[in-house]
């Protein structure tokens, strides 16, 4: 492990558990993974990945770094809002529900965190970025004619793909910048698509990964609206036209308009952070 730390639910502020005021050493507590499932004859059933609680042990070698930690996670849990453990890359929700020292002096203490992680997997996510047909073609993608025509040609517009990992389905959180009125684009044969007017400056976020699933509007003041009763979700997962179908592994093209520019994330998941 070359990077450990926990960053608060409630502002984002982030606490290093692997530099020289905090060490965690190897973590092993956050290692390992589990699967709940219920034995049936010469079957199981009920397989699913639940949250499970952990010991990780921790020395800090500055005071300061404990309290800091403290105040957070007891923030976050009084609050109501999870943290995240990040662990070379990855990262998932999770609260730190009880701390026991064991050893204690003037400038060191030594002790173990219950940690209950919530999601049952790790995630490390990758952006793509999709721009407007028409901010490309005024970036140089068109003809500009030596004749006093009325138009210039532009280049055929180039094919857009996605391409995620190749060991199950990826979740898939999308932000769709204004202005748009009704954005929507189609992956994988799935189409995603929000019945609202996006203004300038403003943008449309679809995570699947919050809790519970969102769809907001973010106008150009800061201000939010809920858009998650104008997102399309027709009959739900692989019905066609749900907000929040993930990917299937592979190469997909991206189909839209362009009328609108947007950022797509997919997320690897893991029962474990990788060891290699």
């Amino acid at each position: 492990m070359h990077r450990l730390s926990y960053v608060s639910g409630t502002g984002g502020v982030e606490v290093s558990l692997d530099c020289r005021s905090a060490l965690a050493g190897t973590a092993a507590g956050i290692r390992g993974r589990e699967w709940d499932y219920s034995i049936g004859y010469m079957s199981l059933s009920g397989v699913t990945r639940a949250a499970r609680e952990c010991s990780l042990s921790v020395s800090f070698m500055r005071l300061a770094s404990a309290d800091e930690l403290r105040r957070l996670a007891d923030r976050d849990m009084s609050e109501g809002t999870p943290g995240r453990l990040e662990v070379d890359g990855w990262s998932q929700r999770a609260y730190v529900t009880k701390a026991e020292p064991s050893s204690i002096s003037r400038n060191h203490v030594t002790m173990s965190l219950t940690v209950v992680l919530l999601d049952g997997v790790w995630r490390r996510g990758h952006t793509e970025q999709y721009v407007p047909r028409h901010a490309a073609a005024n970036a140089g993608d068109s003809l500009d004619l030596p004749y006093d025509l009325p138009c210039d040609l532009a280049a055929p517009s180039a094919r857009q793909y996605i391409e995620t990992g190749e060991w199950g389905a990826a979740p898939l959180k999308a932000v769709v910048y204004g202005p748009c009125i009704n954005p929507a684009f189609r992956v994988a044969g799935n189409l995603y698509e929000v019945d609202a007017t996006v203004q300038d400056g403003g943008r449309i976020e679809i995570d699947p990964l919050a809790s519970p699933r969102r769809v907001t509007i973010v106008n150009a003041d800061g201000s939010t609206a809920d858009a998650f009763p104008q997102a399309r979700r027709g009959v739900g997962l692989d019905g066609g036209e749900y907000i929040f179908q993930p990917l299937p592994p592979g190469r997909h093209e991206i189909e839209w308009d362009g009328s609108f520019g947007f950022d797509l994330t997919w997320f690897e998941e893991e029962g474990e952070p990788p060891w290699s």
